[in-house]
């Protein structure tokens, strides 16, 4: 028990002896009645007192016992070792806010906040991740609590930008910078399965509007994120169809090739997946460790 309380237990046991006291005169007192009022008026006092301590105690421990529902939230262990590499493009290009606001350049302005935004989450998920692990139960539960207050700024950052492609599905410079922060929070990978699949197709109707009206800004990156996106919650099908859309208007790219190997590798097709991977290595195109440890593994 917390030692602030001693003194007012004290207070309150000595409230309740005179009021026994008092109680215990009035039978040998002539205003009786007088005196057994006085004495249940003094009872009073320290009845209440400790009815609101017993309560204050009691909902004290049920705070600290009550589970945080972590069921939105998927985070491992291996998130404590990851440190993030530094985006140096990105970086460049920090500003303070009321000097972004003053970027003439829609574009400029809106990659500034964007920026910002996405730089503000991955830094906060890197500090909470220490501390959701943690041993101390108080410490992973604050943790929890703010990384659902931070999935639903991102939630609500999201559908703010998917409603803006909605209404403007050619602005293109829109398009792409939802591309990228969806992609960028699905990669966070702190969403329930069921919500991070959802936000895969939400991703898809993104690249399937990019594609109908800006084809061109499409690049193999954008090919490739969504084919590996498809392949890590198995939807092949899907998968396929963007490794060959990346295939027919991105030939000859590097992240082409990185879409067509890690699909055929998971689907088991491993005649597709050499004659791919002997294909880019007899190629002029510059290749990254990725690839150079594939061809190790494989050729030597």
């Amino acid at each position: 028990m917390n030692i602030e309380l001693w003194p007012l237990l004290l207070i309150l046991i000595v409230n309740s002896l005179v009021s026994i006291t008092v109680f215990i005169l009035a039978f040998f007192s002539k205003n009786r009645s007088r005196m057994f009022i006085l004495s249940w008026f003094i009872f009073i006092v320290p009845l209440i007192g400790g009815l609101y301590i017993l309560l204050g105690l009691l909902f004290n421990y049920l705070t600290k016992k009550r589970n945080v529902d972590l069921s939105e939230v998927s985070f491992s262990r291996e998130g404590e070792k990851l440190i993030l590499p530094p985006n140096k493009e990105a970086e460049m290009n920090y500003v303070p806010i009321y000097d972004a606001i003053a970027v003439s350049h829609r574009a400029s302005l809106r990659n500034l906040l964007l920026n910002t935004m996405l730089s503000n989450a991955k830094s906060k998920i890197s500090s909470i991740a220490v501390a959701i692990n943690s041993d101390d139960t108080e410490s992973s539960h604050y943790a929890a609590s703010m990384i659902m207050d931070l999935l639903s700024d991102l939630r609500r950052d999201a559908q703010n930008m998917i409603e803006i492609v909605k209404r403007l599905p050619e602005d293109v410079e829109m398009n792409l910078i939802t591309f990228e922060f969806i992609y960028d929070f699905i990669s966070l990978n702190i969403m329930s399965a069921v919500e991070q699949e959802a936000f895969v197709y939400t991703l898809d109707d993104l690249g399937e509007n990019l594609f109908k009206y800006n084809l061109w800004y499409m690049t193999a990156s954008h090919y490739l994120k969504l084919t590996d996106l498809f392949i890590s919650i198995k939807d092949y099908q899907r998968a396929e169809k963007w490794c060959q859309r990346a295939d027919k208007y991105r030939p000859n790219m590097l992240d082409t090739y990185k879409a067509k190997l890690h699909l055929f590798f998971n689907q088991h097709n491993y005649n597709a997946f050499f004659q791919c991977l002997k294909s880019l290595k007899n190629s002029d195109i510059s290749i990254d460790k990725e690839i150079i440890d594939l061809i190790r593994t494989y050729y030597g």
